[in-house]
């Protein structure tokens, strides 16, 4: 075997290699885009406290304080939403997790459109602020998006867009993700 033969393998994986790691630097710094910018508003534990088949999100006492799931039996994405405004039950208080979500709130209706979950809401949200404000929609958007097929929420309040906060402190009136 010709000793140019011999080594073409090993030039050909070499050449391979260095072209792999041809990521070159930006030549100067870049903003990056806000949507791009938030992380997830906070860790997630996928422990069940329930009996059930699907997912609702609760607070912990913790500070800060985060959700966390516990599985409900539900039929639809409807009851879903309802066990999720109803709140804790007596189990769940006990341990103790809570809500952000007004008692006196309701969902009006629900519709999904590809991977995006309409839901529009009572005003009682609207009377929510702050940080209260920032649970309850993080508890509904974890909630909607555990659903399967659903990416995306896009929350009103009696029909018309609301400004709801985003993890990273600013507002939008678009959709939200965890």
């Amino acid at each position: 075997m010709r000793r140019v033969d011999r080594f073409a393998p090993i030039a050909v994986v070499a050449a391979v290699l260095a072209t792999g790691c041809g990521i070159r630097p930006d030549a100067a710094p870049r903003d990056i885009p806000i949507e791009d910018r938030s992380l997830p508003a906070s860790p997630i534990s996928a422990a069940g406290v329930s009996g059930g088949d699907a997912r609702i999100y609760l607070l912990t006492p913790t500070e800060p304080r985060q959700v966390r799931s516990v599985t409900r039996s539900t039929g639809t994405r409807d009851d879903l939403l309802a066990a999720l405004v109803a709140g804790p039950t007596e189990g769940e208080l006990s341990l103790p997790l809570s809500s952000a979500l007004p008692a006196e709130l309701e969902v009006l209706s629900t519709r999904s459109v590809g991977s995006v979950l309409y839901v529009d809401l009572s005003s009682a949200i609207a009377e929510l602020s702050g940080s209260g404000l920032t649970l309850a929609v993080a508890q509904i958007v974890f909630t909607a998006t555990d659903i399967a097929g659903v990416d995306a929420v896009q929350l009103t309040v009696d029909g018309q867009r609301f400004p709801w906060p985003r993890p990273d402190g600013a507002t939008t009136t678009g959709l939200l993700r965890p």
